[in-house]
């Protein structure tokens, strides 16, 4: 797998000289969002709870919900220059954009606690297949080796089941609950950081923290990198 991740990143570095990379954010030449973007979006960070709108200042969940996790980080709204780099590397295979996101995210996350683990929300087989890859997969291996974090796959879907046509949050949350096994040891004394590109009702990362908490897991948090808008 690792020899595999070589040959991809050699080939999109290839590729970026041939057909060069343009800005989704002013379309500028050069990378998928360029220094100037990049600070720009991360001074618009998103700075309330994920459920009630409630203003905070150390993390988008304010606890008055039932909701089984310590903390969400949710860093952005869906819009502008991240909603097309994820779009990008969800629907048009840009992998060059993973790099870009990651330094996002690793500007706006605080530090973690020792024993942290990250933990990618996996992606339905059938995706991953039109895809060729599980997109969350990439962006938490490359956050681990941003900071230094291991990445444990603990999560496996039990379906093909996507939420894109359900009609409310009652239906999505329905559906969540068949989403998620547990297919690795959970340590208790581990902190265990779920990761995900985005955030409507907050079903599935719901249904996954409940189930690293089942397991035996202690402490869960989650980490969303965008907000959907409404």
């Amino acid at each position: 797998m690792k020899g595999k991740n070589v040959k991809n990143t050699m080939f999109d570095r290839v590729l970026s000289v041939i057909a060069p990379h343009y800005c989704y954010g002013c379309g500028k030449t050069g990378k998928t969002i360029c220094q100037k973007c990049k600070k720009h979006i991360t001074q618009m960070s998103y700075t309330t709870c994920v459920l009630c709108d409630r203003k905070l200042k150390d993390n988008n969940y304010c606890g008055r919900h039932r909701f089984p996790v310590q903390r969400i980080y949710c860093l952005l709204l869906r819009q502008g220059a991240v909603l097309r780099a994820i779009d990008a590397l969800k629907f048009e295979r840009k992998r060059a954009v993973i790099n870009d996101l990651v330094d996002i995210t690793d500007e706006l996350l605080p530090q973690l606690p020792t024993n942290s683990v990250l933990v990618p929300i996996p992606t339905t087989p059938r995706n991953t297949r039109i895809r060729g890859y599980d997109h969350m997969k990439l962006i938490c291996h490359q956050l681990g080796r941003t900071r230094r974090i291991p990445v444990e796959q603990v999560l496996q879907r039990r379906n093909n089941v996507t939420q894109h046509f359900a009609t409310s949050a009652k239906q999505r949350r329905l559906q969540a609950k068949e989403f998620f096994q547990v297919v690795a040891d959970v340590d208790p004394a581990k902190h265990y950081y779920l990761v995900d590109d985005i955030f409507t009702t907050g079903a599935t990362v719901r249904e996954a923290a409940r189930c690293l908490r089942q397991a035996g897991a202690n402490s869960v948090t989650i980490i969303v990198l965008t907000r959907q808008t409404s």
